[in-house]
């Protein structure tokens, strides 16, 4: 590929290892003489190490520089140790970030697209730019993990990351907020979910995932999950519903309502024939079987007598835990004693020639 900065290149773009070192590790006037004897213990095996790699030929004007700047810093510290520990941990933040070129190659060769690494402060985020006739990214050196993410999203699969074909649809899925949109990678193109996460998730279509004929066709705004083809279908349009996990059947003492939510809400818009009936939006607030259709003005009431009705929910449950501290299990035997002896008395009020006269 065209890559307009070589690894080689690459490494001078790299940040400064120490800098920050020389301001945090400055000794005071009174040394510590445990302090100098493992200043002088580090700086021998640093030389040490430092001659074995000359003799053997991985010297370098750059690897003496990197070695007396470190000899320097270690001689002038409070703690040689933890100069020698953010060294390490500086490399070793290095050596990730430079791991992740051959893979961003990998990635713009995928794409078509020409690489150029660069240092400037100005540039924050990946980007793709022309530059000499070719769409390229550009890319801070020193953020090679990130400009890789950036890269690698496009044409993939937001959720499974394989590469999209023709059954994807847009990322916009039923259970985002109404104030989301679609969204776009680098090259200014939609995010996308494969057609196999979108079955996954188990969630309705989106008008937006449908298509704009659909929108168009059915006046629906992008949010809208209602399948307007469907047999008996509503005429109005919905957004996703929010409710509880717990059901309904857990809270209701029959116990027969099934698997509704025990609470849920959704916003509902109503246009059909807008010239004739208008444009109307409401919330629809359900209480398991039960379901009232509020104005906006009216769920907002809602809103802030369940706020204060959470409170004094809140307050009852503390004392009920109280309360509850002193309950204790019957006797199961008296129990088993008590029911038959209650069948009997039963049965004789049955059997009685009062009650059969």
């Amino acid at each position: 590929m065209n890559i307009m900065d070589t690894p080689r290149t690459a490494d001078k773009h790299l940040p400064p290892l120490l800098p920050q070192l020389t301001n945090d590790t400055a000794k005071g006037s009174a040394c510590d003489e445990q302090m100098e004897t493992d200043a002088a213990r580090i700086i021998l095996q640093l030389e040490r190490t430092h001659a074995e790699a000359n003799a053997v030929g991985l010297g370098s004007p750059e690897l003496d520089a990197f070695q007396n700047l470190l000899v320097s810093l270690i001689a002038k510290a409070d703690d040689p140790k933890a100069v020698i520990a953010q060294v390490a941990e500086l490399l070793c933040d290095q050596a990730e970030n430079k791991a992740y070129l051959p893979k961003l190659i990998q990635e713009c060769d995928r794409l078509g697209l020409a690489l150029q690494l660069t240092d400037d402060p100005v540039v924050e985020l990946t980007e793709i730019r022309t530059i000499d006739g070719r769409r390229t990214v550009v890319a801070r050196a020193d953020e090679l993990a990130v400009a890789y993410d950036d890269v690698h999203v496009v044409g993939r699969c937001l959720t499974c990351s394989g590469e999209l074909d023709d059954t994807a649809l847009l990322y916009f899925p039923a259970n985002a907020l109404l104030t989301f949109r679609s969204t776009q990678d680098i090259t200014g193109a939609d995010v996308k979910v494969c057609g196999t996460c979108v079955e996954a998730s188990g969630l309705p279509l989106t008008a937006a995932q449908r298509d704009p004929k659909w929108m168009l066709r059915w006046g629906c705004p992008p949010w809208c999950v209602n399948d307007h083809t469907a047999p008996c279908a509503a005429e109005w349009h919905s957004a996703f519903p929010v409710e509880t996990k717990l059901r309904d059947a857990a809270v209701d003492a029959d116990g027969n309502r099934g698997g509704l939510p025990w609470l849920s809400a959704q916003v509902v818009v109503s246009n059909d024939q807008p010239q004739a009936y208008g444009r109307r939006t409401q919330v629809w607030l359900g209480y398991g079987a039960h379901l009232g259709e509020l104005d906006p003005a009216e769920a907002r009431e809602a809103l802030e007598e369940m706020r204060g009705f959470v409170n004094r929910l809140e307050h009852t449950v503390k004392q009920a835990e109280e309360i509850a501290r002193d309950d204790f299990e019957g006797d199961p035997e008296i129990a088993r004693l008590d029911r038959e002896a209650e069948a009997r008395r039963i049965q004789v009020i049955l059997s009685s020639p009062k009650r059969a006269t």
